[in-house]
């Protein structure tokens, strides 16, 4: 099949949809008008080591919807996705084995603007600030139903939010991220502002986890504390000197097979929010109706 998808991208108007059939295609864009790009099938966006995979820089919103984007390698911010002004929607994407080594950002870097994540995976990046996520700046991130799983770095394996940046987690699920190095902070998450600037970040409904009690999970940097609020999540044992309404203990994982991040109907997860916390008709990342109002991206099998 012939279909080169630059030139799709150049050739659609403003507010206008690229239907992107099912393969890989190696890419590096720049997406730079409000339009959507929708997967059709099983498609990867490959950047093959050689640069951020997407770029977005707009006045107006950018829907990428169900892409697997993998391969991005950049020694700036984003490996995968870099969100450089306006809005970004990223729905049912999976972003894996994206890179980000001097800067950070692996998997997704908001340097401005405001990023929209709906039942999203990452998985596998790597960034020295923000193995997975990296929101700098004064950008902000909403996501929700979304694991963030398996990425490293040096500050902040999981996520990293900094200057003014904000961050509002509901519904996801952060397992077994590591920080590496001399000096590793925040295995989870890592938060640090400025004489100027503090960064806010927000964790509802979610699950944390680690196998092991390592560098601290949660980093509030002393010199220049952001603001960390976590409410009805669930949080490793050793974290228990955080208080607050939110569970202390194993996260109840399934553990093997296909989705080991999945809870069992024994996690005391299961059921543990709070009722309407998610809205109605909302679905879990796999899409599925959450019949409770389960913590965490996986909803407790019933």
């Amino acid at each position: 099949m012939s279909f080169d998808l630059a030139a799709a991208i150049a050739e659609t108007p403003a507010g206008g949809v690229v239907n992107v059939p099912a393969g890989t295609w190696a890419t590096s864009l720049l997406i730079d008008k409000p339009i959507s790009l929708l997967a059709h099938g099983v498609v990867v966006l490959d950047g093959q080591r050689r640069g951020t995979v997407l770029r977005v820089r707009t006045t107006g919103v950018v829907k990428v919807l169900g892409f697997s984007i993998v391969g991005g390698r950049t020694n700036t911010l984003g490996g995968g996705v870099l969100l450089d002004g306006g809005e970004l929607e990223l729905t049912q994407c999976t972003l894996r084995f994206n890179e980000a080594p001097v800067y950070g950002g692996g998997a997704l870097a908001l340097r401005a603007g405001t990023a929209r994540i709906k039942s999203c995976r990452f998985e596998g990046n790597t960034g020295r600030q923000g193995g997975g996520i990296l929101v700098d700046h004064d950008a902000t991130l909403v996501m929700r139903d979304s694991l963030v799983a398996q990425n490293a770095g040096f500050d902040g394996g999981g996520l990293r939010v900094k200057e003014s940046g904000n961050a509002e987690l509901l519904g996801c699920t952060l397992a077994d991220n590591v920080v590496l190095g001399e000096t590793p902070t925040g295995g989870a998450v890592s938060l640090s502002g400025s004489t100027t600037a503090s960064p806010r970040v927000t964790l509802s409904h979610c699950v944390v986890s680690e196998r092991k009690q390592g560098p601290e999970l949660l980093h509030n940097f002393a010199g220049a504390p952001g603001t960390l609020t976590l409410t009805h999540c669930l949080l490793p044992e050793w974290c228990h000197a955080l208080g607050g309404d939110n569970l202390f203990g194993p996260a109840g994982f399934v553990g093997q097979g296909n989705e080991p991040y999945a809870l069992t109907a024994q996690s005391a997860a299961a059921g543990a929010g709070v009722p309407f916390a998610y809205g109605p008709g909302a679905r879990d990342v796999l899409g599925r109706a959450r019949e409770g109002v389960d913590l965490g991206c996986f909803a407790a099998p019933r």
